[in-house]
């Protein structure tokens, strides 16, 4: 799949008069849904595997252009790392996309874009972090079965991201779209079973830090005939910059948008996760701070996830 950048699956967001109306047909989704899922599939296509890993993948997925592994150099690897409730190891990668391809896209499709409000020059460079671990499908400590991770990431996204996460303090669905008979052909595969969500979640901020809502775009799909769905979330962002409305809670609008896509790489029942995002906590935190921290939380993610969900076996 050619990687190619777009105007949704940024972090400047999507605006209110971008959604459709909740009584949108199917038909009417559909070129929203295609888009999102086009950028964001062709994004992380482009993720090389690690050494260790391709071994597992046969002679045709990695001659396969959909297999992820384009070396075209857009994502640099950051190192590996090892935590103790994960059987497998989590591989890390960057990637910036430049302030000159950001107004690029944003001439291209005439964006009238909050982040550039006074003149293209203000749109900021995207760093993206994303990490790649490839787990052995089992309903057993240090990984989990197939089942489980659609239930949590494709069915129940928000739902098990604050259970397992301590500092996701609660989560709201805020509208949804009836998608039902909406089907997305992408690099020649059909993209079924989707959906299309606006939701908020509010993150604990260690003091004095402010909490921080996170409002996003959620879509899902599953690919027709084999294991694998991807969840894209994309900042939901008001329609003029700093027009945000002060909330009861004190909590100050954060932006993040994220792809995260699960998929069998080779008969034996491996489970490819890969999780990529850019993000802004706006502020006063410190935007190299930020940079500097993402990362970690990622990797961690994939810890406190296997943790949590072990304990969930155990309770049952």
């Amino acid at each position: 799949m050619a990687d190619q950048h777009g105007p949704y699956v940024r972090l400047w967001g999507i605006r209110p008069s971008q959604l459709p109306s909740e009584t949108a047909s199917a038909q009417d989704l559909t070129p929203l849904l295609q888009s999102i899922l086009t950028e964001a599939l062709s994004f992380v296509s482009s993720v090389p595997p690690h050494s260790s890993e391709s071994s597992s993948l046969s002679s045709s997925e990695r001659s396969s252009p959909n297999n992820g592994n384009s070396t075209n150099g857009s994502w640099k690897a950051k190192g590996c790392r090892a935590f103790h409730h994960s059987a497998a190891p989590v591989h890390m990668f960057e990637r910036v996309v430049s302030a000159e391809e950001l107004r690029t896209i944003a001439k291209d499709q005439n964006q009238n874009l909050p982040q550039a409000s006074g003149g293209g020059s203000k749109i900021k460079p995207e760093t993206w972090s994303l990490r790649r671990s490839v787990h052995e499908e089992a309903k057993k400590a240090g990984t989990a079965d197939w089942e489980e991770w659609v239930r949590c990431f494709k069915a129940g996204h928000a739902d098990a991201e604050m259970k397992f996460t301590p500092t996701v303090m609660s989560h709201t669905l805020k509208r949804q779209w009836d998608c039902a008979g909406v089907e997305v052909t992408v690099g020649g595969d059909t993209y079924e079973d989707l959906t299309l969500k606006l939701e908020e979640s509010v993150h604990k901020m260690p003091a004095p830090l402010n909490n921080r809502v996170f409002p996003v775009l959620q879509v899902t799909a599953a690919v027709r005939g084999r294991r694998e769905f991807v969840v894209v979330q994309i900042a939901a962002v008001p329609e003029t910059a700093g027009a945000e409305e002060a909330r009861p809670d004190g909590a100050l609008r954060g932006t993040y948008t994220a792809i995260e896509r699960f998929r069998e790489i080779d008969g034996q029942g491996n489970v490819e996760w890969v999780m990529g995002t850019v993000s802004d906590a706006r502020g006063v935190l410190p935007a190299w701070i930020q940079k500097m921290a993402v990362p970690g939380q990622i990797a961690k993610d994939v810890d406190m996830f296997l943790e949590w969900i072990a304990g969930e076996r155990e309770a049952k």
